[in-house]
């Protein structure tokens, strides 16, 4: 930022708070943290006192966290400068010219991934970086060189369990892997004086593994090699904890293990498999029948089946065709696309390129939120490593086929969810819907056929493509076919991403890894699919996760966010908040949406101030039916299901907030 770019790091310091920051916060919250990075800047304390007068009523604690990280200040709140992280470039090793060579690049990723001394490495996504994984992974450095610790300090991405970060793992040859959750820098040194010594920090200890394997490639580690030693058997076995026993890890199989940073870590748990099988022993039309097979649905909100999609555009007219993935998660306080990015890129970048292959594309383009810089940077890395080592740019793997592949920006605009209105945005237009037809399969981006999908869905390319689409198909529900990531968050008090079948229902989701309510109340409402799904009550918990079910409950399955509220929770309030946001992200191009959400928000504020009445909430009804039907895109069309659905499952609530005040 131009106004504190005489701060050193100040841009990041900044960037990296606001990337924390609440979205409907980030406003009120700019100008007085770039008065106190100014008074850092200007050499003026910074004290604890003076934060805690200002983020304690307005700001919740892991954004809290990021802040102190931000102005150098510990735990204990010293104006204490943290020690800087040191992170060298990664230099890849190998070519692949042909299938066989990924055998040797195996073999160096799994040397990295069993340390022949020791390796430490450290969650660091962004769940991780706003509870201070950055200063846990800098003590770490500076620990295992002051103890004279012979180890590989590496950060890797999250594992979803955000509630124990910052996360640190400790892998010798030979001994199990042992995780420790909520580590802060003064609590490292014991670690690695503990790892040196083969024992383990008792209170901070959260589990162990004895290996680990990919259910799709097959690949894995045998940590633990003979007998258990007795200094850990009273550690918890993480196969045997419901976190990780109700899991269904496909495309997530890696995160938490490898470095997102190293792309050998990546071939060594099976990565570029697919690939190489897709181009040596399958032809498009094989490719795009395995899709077609899994009966794979899109997982950013719509649900279109990825098959028929891909083989629209495969048969459409052009010699140019690109495939264009959505990351651009407009929904707000989800983030778990960010989340999945900054852990396993690679992933993507290998279901892209079948993609690619199976349309008869050579160019791919990741739209990403501009504010996911992490997640940015991380996907850049992987994509120069993957030219580097021949698995992206021309005659891949000797196979003839040429992919190219690239990351454009967006402003993480909620309408740009919308495949049209994405394109528009990245062709440099505004974004907002076009019309159709022509359909983007048909002319698409720059008016060539463009498949766009879901970087979730992307994802799961390499398993259909190496395991078979029966075998996909075989996973979930008769409508619902494979995995879903599911963001936890809300009232529940063990926040996480998780990755579970189709049809897990979400009672199970918010007791087995949410651990129930945070507040230790009952759950009165939750919401699906992001601010257009609907909120549901209680009585609808034994749901499952299926397009299907959901749909006809009033929701959506959306992008997979699932937002838990407990018995204290203002329902009216909360419609309240969402119709403000879409009242905020409205392109404006049909006057429906335009229109509409305007007069939504004007009434829905009426209720929520108690200056409401019966025939209001005829309206409402009355509104969101006709912009049900003349919307122009989702947006506009589910505005109004939040107040409605309130309405439905909380009649009297929303009647007692009525005519509260006279105008």
């Amino acid at each position: 930022m131009a106004d504190i770019k005489w701060l050193p790091d100040g841009q990041k310091a900044f960037e990296k708070v606001m990337a924390a920051v609440p979205e409907g916060m980030r406003e009120g919250i700019r100008p007085k943290l770039l008065e106190m990075l100014g008074a850092k800047a200007a050499g003026k304390a910074v004290s604890e006192k003076l934060v805690k007068q200002w983020v304690d009523k307005d700001l919740p604690e892991p954004q809290r966290s990021a802040l102190m990280a931000a102005l150098g200040m510990n735990k204990g709140g010293d104006a204490k400068a943290a020690p800087k992280a040191k992170k060298a470039a990664w230099k890849v090793t190998g070519k692949v010219a042909k299938a066989d060579d990924l055998a040797k690049i195996k073999k160096t990723g799994q040397d990295l991934l069993v340390s022949a001394t020791t390796r430490i490495t450290v969650s660091s996504a962004t769940c991780g970086f706003a509870k201070g994984a950055e200063a846990v992974f800098a003590a770490l450095q500076t620990a295992v060189k002051k103890q004279k610790v012979k180890a590989d300090v590496v950060q890797v991405g999250g594992s979803g369990m955000a509630y124990a970060e910052p996360i640190v793992d400790v892998i010798k040859a030979g001994k199990p892997r042992i995780t420790y959750g909520n580590v802060t820098p003064d609590r490292v040194a014991d670690i690695v004086k503990a790892a040196a010594g083969g024992k383990v920090v008792e209170d901070l200890v959260l589990m162990r593994r004895d290996d680990i394997k990919s259910e799709v490639t097959g690949e894995g580690i045998a940590y633990k090699k003979g007998a258990l030693p007795a200094t850990m058997k009273k550690v918890k076995d993480a196969s045997k904890l419901p976190f990780f026993q109700n899991q269904k890890k496909i495309v997530t199989a890696n995160s938490g293990t490898i470095s997102p940073d190293r792309i050998e870590e990546y071939v060594a748990m099976g990565g570029y498999a697919a690939l190489a099988q897709a181009l040596s022993s399958m032809t498009p039309a094989q490719v795009i029948k395995e899709v077609k097979a899994s009966k794979i649905r899109g997982r950013g909100g719509a649900g279109f089946p990825a098959g028929i999609k891909w083989e629209a555009c495969s048969k459409a007219e052009g010699d140019v065709k690109y495939i264009v993935c959505n990351g651009s998660e407009g929904d707000p306080e989800i983030g778990m696309h960010r989340s999945f990015l900054e852990s396993d890129p690679h992933m993507l970048i290998e279901g892209m390129i079948i993609a690619g292959f199976a349309v008869g594309a050579s160019e791919g383009y990741v739209y990403l939120n501009d504010r996911y810089l992490v997640a940015i940077e991380r996907v850049e890395i992987a994509i120069a490593q993957a030219k580097k080592m021949g698995l992206l740019g021309k005659n891949i793997m000797g196979s003839g086929f040429s992919f190219d592949l690239q990351v454009k920006r967006g402003g993480g605009a909620y309408v740009c969810g919308e495949e049209t209105a994405l394109l528009n945005s990245l062709e440099g237009s505004f974004g907002e819907p076009r019309p159709r037809p022509p359909l983007p399969v048909e002319q698409g981006l720059f008016g060539k056929p463009t498949v766009v999908n879901n970087l979730e869905t992307l994802s799961n390319i390499p398993a259909i493509a190496l395991k078979g689409g029966k075998w996909f198909a075989g996973i979930g529900t008769p409508s619902s076919k494979g995995t879903k990531i599911v963001a936890l968050s809300g009232n529940v008090a063990q926040p996480c991403w998780v990755e579970v079948a189709l049809g897990t229902k979400v009672e199970d989701i918010i007791k087995v890894f949410g651990n129930g309510t945070a507040s230790g109340k009952k759950v009165k409402a939750f919401q699906t699919g992001g601010p257009s799904g609907g909120v549901l009550s209680a009585k609808q918990l034994k749901i499952k996760l299926d397009y299907d079910a959901i749909g006809k409950a009033g929701s959506l399955l959306g992008s997979g966010g699932l937002l838990v509220m407990d018995e204290d929770a203002d329902m009216v309030g909360f419609a309240k908040f969402l119709t403000d946001f879409f009242a905020d992200e409205s392109c404006g191009k049909c006057t429906p949406c335009r229109e509409g959400v305007k007069q939504l928000q004007e009434v829905i504020g009426n209720i929520a101030d108690g200056r409401g009445n019966k025939d209001q909430l005829q309206l409402l009804k009355r509104m969101g039916d006709a912009m049900s039907d003349t919307c122009f895109c989702a947006l506009g069309k589910t505005a109004a299901e939040p107040m409605l659905t309130v309405m439905k499952h909380f009649p009297a609530e929303v009647n007692k907030r009525m005519l509260k005040k006279i105008n």
